[in-house]
């Protein structure tokens, strides 16, 4: 697992010097991951209501971004998630018993107004990778998002994915929200 780990986190480490040269931003985020509600809608068993957050598992992420096109942006995130991804296993799931699943994810952002307002949305559609438990597994994170800019220069992201599992033997579908701090770190065009 050690060496998997690794593995994971020396890719990522070369991804994101390829592309620092040409970074828009770098952030770093808080997230919070939700396996319940999806779970609860799919089998109608309660309310249709979202999972409190203190019912939640927490996560952090480092992130880049780059303007490739007007209102169009690509991410690449490394995230760390606490979570218990083992009890899927077991269908069943308990808060207090986490572990650590590492992983990679790349998105397309396409914004609604120019970079430069003070207030933008956009959504968000990609493809993720990680290590969970001593198992690989695969996602497909669809969402969207809002942005505070300061100056062109910070800002502020807060993000609501649902994630769609390609691999259902090691993880379920979750929704997954996000509120991170990015910094320009490039020239501007």
């Amino acid at each position: 697992m050690k060496q998997k780990i690794t593995l994971l986190f020396s890719f990522a480490v070369i991804a994101f010097g390829a592309v620092a040269q040409h970074a828009q931003g770098v952030g770093v985020h808080l997230n919070t991951l939700d396996v319940n509600t999806p779970m609860v809608w799919k089998n109608n068993s309660g309310p249709k209501t979202l999972t409190g957050l203190s019912n939640q598992d927490l996560g952090f992420s480092v992130s880049y971004w780059r303007n490739v096109y007007k209102q169009v942006e690509v991410s690449g995130k490394v995230n760390l998630m606490f979570h218990d991804y083992s009890a899927i296993d077991r269908n069943t799931y308990e808060y207090n018993n986490n572990q650590i699943g590492i992983e990679i994810e790349g998105a397309a952002n396409a914004y609604a107004f120019k970079e430069s307002n003070k207030y933008n949305a956009f959504v968000s559609a990609g493809l993720g990778f990680g290590s969970y438990s001593k198992k690989f597994g695969a996602y497909v994170p669809a969402g969207l998002g809002l942005q505070a800019n300061f100056n062109n220069d910070t800002y502020i992201k807060l993000q609501s994915q649902y994630r769609f599992s390609l691999t259902s033997s090691t993880q379920s579908n979750a929704l997954f929200y996000s509120i991170g701090l990015v910094q320009n770190i490039g020239k501007k065009k």
